[in-house]
């Protein structure tokens, strides 16, 4: 039977690799990554090994967001029918926040095509690390445009807003200042809050700082590398 299987390669350095994922990347013929700028996608490059990225279709004006996962899955799955196999490898874990990963789990079966899943050190488990977080103080974890604009969240627990670069329109441009928006509409201007974020290839570090609400579209600047943001609650 033909299957896709996708693999974690975690937030950053291939020391965050788990061993099944290592061996499975090691093993593989070929390996499909969503996105190349993962230090993962150059080790295995420098290796001599067959790796493909999804980075061009980002810059194609899609009528519609989901779209360019559409084709990611379509592609992975003509792949796997095709030549008995893909192995295709997502930042962080692929069950947490990863469309695609999703897509394939519901596309995969109806073609004829298994889906396995290896999971991987996700970037919620780096995020909790650096802010020290106490889990038994309750924690919503939440998405700009999915969550936070129609408002199905409370101002009460905590929250973590991840992938902040919110676009509005399909053709836009991610912005920050949209995720601030739908928070200044539940929380003032002054509530502390934290950014979270990497600094990209090589090492992939990652970086808090601590800033007022009002103030996060300027902190934000042009974009970091998988920027979250934690929202404390209100007293």
């Amino acid at each position: 039977m033909p299957r896709v299987t996708v693999v974690g390669i975690g937030p950053g350095p291939a020391e965050c690799l788990t061993k099944e994922v290592e061996t499975e990347l090691l093993r593989a013929d070929k390996v499909f990554f969503r996105m190349g700028s993962h230090p993962v996608y150059e080790w295995l490059r420098s290796l001599g090994k067959h790796v493909v990225c999804f980075d061009l279709l980002y810059t194609t004006p899609w009528p519609d967001l989901g779209d360019i996962y559409e084709f990611m899955v379509a592609a992975l799955l003509k792949e796997a029918a095709l030549r008995g196999e893909a192995v295709y490898a997502v930042p962080g874990n692929p069950g947490v926040l990863e469309e695609t990963t999703t897509l394939l789990r519901l596309r995969g079966p109806k073609e004829g095509v298994e889906v396995r899943v290896l999971p991987g050190v996700s970037f919620l488990d780096q995020i909790l690390a650096e802010l020290n977080f106490d889990f038994s103080l309750g924690l919503q974890i939440v998405l700009p445009l999915t969550h936070l604009q129609p408002g199905p969240f409370t101002a009460k627990l905590a929250l973590l807003v991840c992938q902040i670069e919110a676009a509005s329109l399909p053709r836009e441009s991610p912005r920050a200042d949209l995720t601030m928006s739908f928070l200044l509409k539940a929380y003032p201007p002054d509530h502390l809050v934290t950014l979270i974020w990497t600094d990209g290839l090589p090492a992939y570090k990652t970086h808090s700082k601590a800033i007022p609400l009002k103030d996060l579209a300027r902190e934000y600047g042009q974009g970091k590398f998988f920027a979250s943001l934690y929202v404390p609650p209100l007293d």
